[in-house]
C-alpha cells in the first residue's frame, strides 16, 4: 500500500475555505478581458497563455469566472469547463489564477467550489493538468485532488504534466476514476499518458516519451541545438547605383543598352522564401493501444483497491448532493408532472 493509502473506516470532517475578505464570484464579462489578459502573461510560465480572441470566445461560452473584492477590483479568475474530452461526467480546470497579494487567502479555493456549484448536475468529476515543477500542484493536493496519470510537455521546456482529478459530489466514493490515455489537443505534439502507479509520489522523477522517439534508460535525453534558434537576417536590398548622364555628340547619345528583365529577376530572388509547415508528429498506433490498455488494467485495479488511492484534502470544496434550485424547479414543470 503507497503512502497515499488511508484507511476507509476514517471519517474527517474537512473544515470549508472561506476567503479573508469578502469577495463577490459571478460569470466573466467583456469588459474583464484586460485583466484576464493581463494576469494570465504575468503567470504564463503556470497557467499557459491563450490569445485575446480566445479569451473573449470563453468568456461568450460563459467558462470564465472572475473574483472581485468588496471595491469591485478583479482579484482572480477560473477558466473552467464542465466537460472534457467529450465527456459530460467530467469537467477541466484551464486555469486557476490569483493576482499577487491576494494568493493564499482561499481565492482560489472559493472559485474552485462556484465552478463546482455552476457545473451541470450529472458533472461528477473535475480534472486539470498541472506541470510537475510548480507550487500549483500543493494546491490541488490541499483541495482533494487525486494526482492519476502523467505525461510529457513540451520538449522544449523538458517538463512533465500531472494530471490532477477529483469526485466533486460530497461524501462520493463510488464514482470511477478516470483519465485520458492519449492527448492531441491544443499546440503540442500528440503525448501518451500514463497512470502514477501505487507507491511512487506524483513529485518523483518521470519518463519523457515522445512521439518518434524511444526512451532510454542508460543516459538522459537531451535536446539537441540551442533552445532559441536565432533569428534569421533579412537580406538587405541591393542598391542599384545611378547610371553617368550618356555623352553628348552634337544632337546623339551614346549609351549601353539596359536590361530590364534582369533587374526584374534579381527582385524576385530577393523575396523570402515561404516557410514550409511543420508536421505534427503522432504517436505509433502500437504505443497508442498498449497505453490505452495499461490505463484500463490500472483503473480496474483501482476499482477493486480503493484504499489505494483516496484523497487527502485539506479543505471540502465538493458541492452538496442535493438538487439545486434550478433542477428542482424543472421537476416541478407542468409537461413532467403531466408525463
Amino acid at each position: 500500500m503507497s503512502h497515499l493509502a488511508i484507511s476507509s473506516s476514517l471519517s474527517v470532517s474537512l473544515p470549508l475555505p472561506r476567503p479573508k475578505q469578502a469577495i463577490e464570484i459571478a460569470p466573466a464579462t467583456l469588459e474583464d478581458v484586460d485583466f484576464i489578459d493581463r494576469l494570465q502573461k504575468q503567470h504564463r510560465d503556470r497557467v499557459g497563455w491563450h490569445p485575446r480572441g480566445a479569451l473573449e470566445g470563453k468568456i461568450k461560452l460563459g467558462q470564465i469566472i472572475i473574483a472581485k473584492n468588496a471595491s469591485g477590483g478583479c482579484i482572480g479568475y477560473c477558466m473552467a469547463s464542465d466537460r472534457y474530452m467529450k465527456r459530460e461526467d467530467c469537467g477541466i480546470i484551464y486555469q486557476m489564477n490569483v493576482a499577487p497579494g491576494h494568493q493564499r487567502a482561499f481565492v482560489g479555493a472559493a472559485l474552485l467550489k462556484a465552478q463546482f456549484d455552476r457545473s451541470a448536475y450529472g458533472c461528477r468529476l473535475y480534472c486539470c493538468w498541472c506541470a510537475q515543477d510548480i507550487e500549483a500542484n500543493r494546491f490541488w493536493e490541499a483541495m482533494g485532488f487525486v494526482p492519476l496519470a502523467f505525461r510529457a510537455g513540451s520538449e522544449k521546456r523538458q517538463r512533465v504534466h500531472i494530471f490532477w482529478q477529483k469526485r466533486i459530489r460530497s461524501g462520493d466514493m463510488t464514482t470511477p476514476w478516470w483519465f485520458p490515455s492519449e492527448t492531441k489537443g491544443g499546440s503540442m505534439e500528440d503525448r501518451l499518458v500514463f497512470p502514477i502507479l501505487s507507491g511512487t509520489h506524483w513529485s518523483d522523477a518521470k519518463p519523457m516519451i515522445l512521439p518518434g522517439q524511444a526512451p532510454r534508460a542508460d543516459e538522459p535525453r537531451r535536446i539537441k541545438g540551442p533552445v532559441f534558434a536565432r533569428a534569421r537576417k533579412t537580406p538587405k536590398p541591393e542598391i542599384t547605383p545611378t547610371p553617368k548622364r550618356p555623352p553628348l555628340v552634337g544632337a546623339l547619345h551614346f549609351s549601353m543598352p539596359t536590361q530590364p528583365q534582369v533587374c526584374a529577376q534579381k527582385s524576385v530572388e530577393a523575396q523570402p522564401k515561404p516557410r514550409a509547415k511543420r508536421t505534427k508528429a503522432k504517436n505509433d498506433p502500437k504505443l497508442v493501444s498498449a497505453a490505452r490498455e495499461l490505463r484500463d488494467r490500472y483503473l480496474e485495479h483501482l476499482t477493486a483497491h480503493p484504499d489505494e488511492l483516496l484523497p487527502q484534502g485539506k479543505y471540502e470544496v465538493a458541492r452538496p448532493r442535493a438538487l439545486s434550485k434550478t433542477a428542482e424547479a424543472a421537476l416541478q414543470s407542468p409537461l413532467l408532472l403531466a408525463a
